[in-house]
């Protein structure tokens, strides 16, 4: 049992002491100092001592500290009365914790003392009844917002999916609560519409997590960004492939939920060709022309530094320059790459499917931008008897079901690119994985049909980052 030293006055010390007479009388003796009878509570127990005399008489409490005490609690409701107490404490005891009501925003430079900021702690609950706010644990763990509870929303990207294909890098789903039960996760364990979860991790890691898991689908290029980018090099580009990607960009850019579009032009050729990019200019368009000799690395680079790119667009053969290539894949950000064909007639999103549990961690990005293009989803599913692809296959009819999307399931066993190759209008999505960082040479003798991706440059494609 230990003794716990109280100086308590004022309207908060008498409902602390009665919570206390009510709740953990059991476990330790305690000694009130007080001065005035009203804040003693109703029921008095046998391990509750009290003292009636003021708390900051230095020598009347020195009496108390016969006693060997484990922490001393200041419940004051005068800041005067505050500071002496805490002063007489230290005289008496230069290390004993000390717990400190403060409704003054006291200024105690004390390894050994807790300051319990009352303005700050009656905000943070008013904050807790404020909807699409999170729940942060108070008086659990460092109360700093490094423990938090989310209500997962109907339309969140995060509904059914596994939580083994969450990537969960400095956070960690703790506990899921379904149906007043508590679920200890699994990877295999799928998230419903209205869980609760309970996540810890670093508090800035998590308030990033809380919008994502609040963010519904058709908010797209968030939360990778607000704005799209188009990136030419007037040099290496054809002035086809250039008027091309200026036409998808901007059509990208009146359909898609982003702030702006971004076009960069480096190593101008055409002064005709840069006046019609220039004429496009306008309150959501911004044009930046670098007049001076650039690679496309670092002005990429550079750009995406001061730029909030939630999407990054070029023309495919661009892409299929390695060093930009591994440039993107680092970046993580979304590439949409052009092709010849006609964006405007796009009529489905095409998905190869794979064992890669990749596919399911980028479902969320697939519906969002489908939805928003009003895209219908096809899964090819190439060589079904070889791996199986259910729970994948499960996973985007549950999504499909969810925000009423068309899905179509195509099985063959033929070559899946020459299967592809046959449809016309599709808009194929793919992981970004490594694999897509392989020199040509590797790359054509691959029998990997995300690594041969290059060999779909037909169609449109968006390449989605993983982890």
């Amino acid at each position: 049992m230990k003794n716990i030293l109280i100086l308590a006055d004022g309207i908060v010390a008498k409902h602390f002491l009665e919570r206390v007479v009510q709740n953990y009388v059991t476990d330790n003796e305690y000694f009130v100092v007080y001065y005035d009878e009203k804040i003693l509570p109703e029921i008095k127990t046998e391990n509750f001592r009290f003292f009636k005399f003021d708390p900051t008489s230095f020598v009347k409490l020195s009496l108390l500290f016969d006693e060997k005490f484990s922490q001393v609690m200041i419940v004051m409701g005068n800041k005067i009365d505050t500071i002496a107490s805490y002063e007489n404490i230290r005289r008496l005891d230069l290390n004993i914790s000390i717990v400190i009501y403060d409704k003054w925003d006291l200024d105690i430079n004390d390894q050994n003392v807790i300051l319990l900021n009352a303005n700050e702690i009656l905000s943070n609950r008013l904050m807790d009844y404020l909807p699409n706010v999170p729940i942060i644990a108070q008086n659990v763990g460092l109360g700093l917002g490094e423990i938090m509870e989310v209500l997962v929303p109907f339309g969140s990207t995060y509904v059914y999916r596994h939580i083994g294909s969450i990537e969960q890098k400095n956070w960690k789903i703790a506990a899921i609560y379904r149906n007043n039960r508590l679920i200890l996760p699994d990877p295999k364990i799928m998230i419903w519409p209205n869980d609760l979860l309970l996540i810890i991790g670093e508090p800035k890691v998590l308030k990033n997590i809380y919008k994502s898991i609040k963010r519904e689908i058709g908010q797209f290029p968030i939360p990778y960004g607000t704005n799209i980018y188009l990136f030419i090099n007037m040099e290496t580009q054809k002035n086809s492939e250039i008027e091309k990607s200026l036409h998808d960009a901007l059509w990208l850019h009146k359909i898609l939920k982003d702030k702006k579009l971004i076009i960069r032009v480096i190593n101008p050729t055409s002064v005709k060709l840069l006046d019609k990019i220039k004429s496009k200019e306008s309150k959501s368009v911004e044009i930046r022309i670098d007049y001076t000799l650039n690679n496309d690395e670092n002005v990429i680079q550079r750009d995406i530094n001061n730029y909030k790119i939630g999407l990054i667009t070029l023309y495919n053969t661009l892409f299929e320059n390695r060093k930009i290539r591994k440039l993107l894949y680092n970046l993580k950000i979304p590439v949409f790459t052009f092709s010849s064909s006609s964006i405007e007639n796009l009529k489905e999103s095409a998905i190869l499917l794979t064992k890669n549990k990749d596919l399911e961690q980028i479902s969320s990005t697939i519906f969002d931008i489908s939805v928003q293009l009003q895209l219908d989803l096809v899964l090819y599913d190439v060589d079904p008897e070889s791996e199986d692809k259910s729970d994948i296959i499960e996973h985007y009819e549950n999504l499909a079901s969810i925000f009423s999307k068309k899905i179509k399931i195509v099985k063959s066993k033929n070559n899946p690119i020459r299967e592809l190759l046959k449809e016309e209008n599709l808009l194929e999505f793919l992981p970004f994985n490594k694999k897509m960082l392989k020199s040509n040479l590797l790359r054509i003798f691959s029998t990997d049909p995300e690594a041969l991706y290059f060999k779909l440059k037909k169609f449109h494609q968006i390449f989605i980052p993983i982890g």
